[in-house]
């Protein structure tokens, strides 16, 4: 069993990371995640690898111009090796004008000081009406 505080510390700093950059985003992924991590974000991809994950944050940045993630972590549980998690997440692009917002349920499972196991919920309406409206305010305002 892990220390518990020293766990929810450690699923703090990870959602931090996101807001530093894009490549610390994907350098915290690569840190945090076990070669075969299972990441299942309902109803998006799911990813079976590390590497897997990491292609995901790529095309996200590619698509969707994707800078950093400013997470709101809202509550925090942990249960052994287990990490229940509310937030909500602000995907934001280089100039810092937001993408979109979406309230996240997570559940994230380690072993040892590896994350193998990462389910997330949320309502994909939400954040596709967001992409498309704050996509286009963003065209419009260059």
């Amino acid at each position: 069993m892990t220390d518990q505080s020293a766990l929810e510390a450690r699923a703090r700093a990870f959602f931090a990371s996101w807001a530093t950059s894009f490549e610390g985003m994907c350098a915290s992924f690569e840190a945090e995640f076990d070669p075969a991590c299972d990441w299942d974000q309902r109803p998006m991809w799911r990813t079976r690898t590390r590497d897997g994950a990491l292609r995901f944050l790529r095309l996200a940045r590619r698509s969707l111009g994707l800078a950093i993630i400013d997470v709101d972590l809202l509550s925090v549980a942990v249960s052994g090796d287990v990490v229940h998690t509310a937030r909500v997440d602000h995907l934001r692009r280089h100039d810092g004008s937001l993408i979109g917002s979406a309230p996240v349920a997570g559940v994230l499972t380690y072993r040892g000081d590896r994350l193998v196991h990462w389910k997330e919920y949320f309502d994909p309406t939400t954040l596709t009406g967001q992409v498309a409206w704050n996509g286009l305010r963003h065209v419009v305002r260059r």
